[in-house]
């Protein structure tokens, strides 16, 4: 796969969430970014998508790792 270095400026407050999430996975903040990115652009025109998925907005901060988790806390596994 081919890489494309891109600058991007963002608010500070992106700056440190994105930051968080890196520490909290254990990689770096490009990396994070980096998927950020690719889970909300268009893929190519014509492809074929389902396209509800996505739509909806998780409040800041939710992540499938930390509700996984907290099922389990709570003994939903």
């Amino acid at each position: 796969m081919s890489v494309t270095e891109l600058r991007v400026v963002v608010p500070d407050e992106i700056a440190a969430r994105l930051a968080s999430e890196a520490t909290e996975r254990g990689t770096s903040v490009e990396d994070v970014a980096a998927e950020v990115l690719s889970l909300h652009a268009p893929t190519e025109r014509g492809a074929d998508r389902f396209g509800f998925i996505g739509i909806g907005q998780a409040r800041p901060g939710f992540s499938a790792r930390k509700a996984e988790e907290r099922l389990e806390a709570e003994g939903f596994a």
